[in-house]
């Protein structure tokens, strides 16, 4: 079974979500894996597919620029 995983950066709940993908300067795709679908989780929607993350430091610094 494919696990799904999100590279939608311009998504506001993106950094703090457990299937952001997109976490280092090179992203190679599992083949595994699904993306999530372009509007399926979005705040009209509620965000079904959010998974709280825990605490990233580095998030939290790249929202302080």
């Amino acid at each position: 079974m494919a696990s799904f995983v999100c590279y939608r950066f311009q998504c506001p709940r993106y950094p703090d979500c457990a299937l952001a993908a997109g976490k280092g300067c090179c992203i190679e795709r599992d083949p595994d894996q699904q993306e999530v679908p372009e509007g399926a989780c979005t705040k009209e929607k509620e965000y079904p597919y959010f998974r709280p993350a825990p605490p990233n430091p580095v998030h939290a610094w790249m929202r302080r620029k």
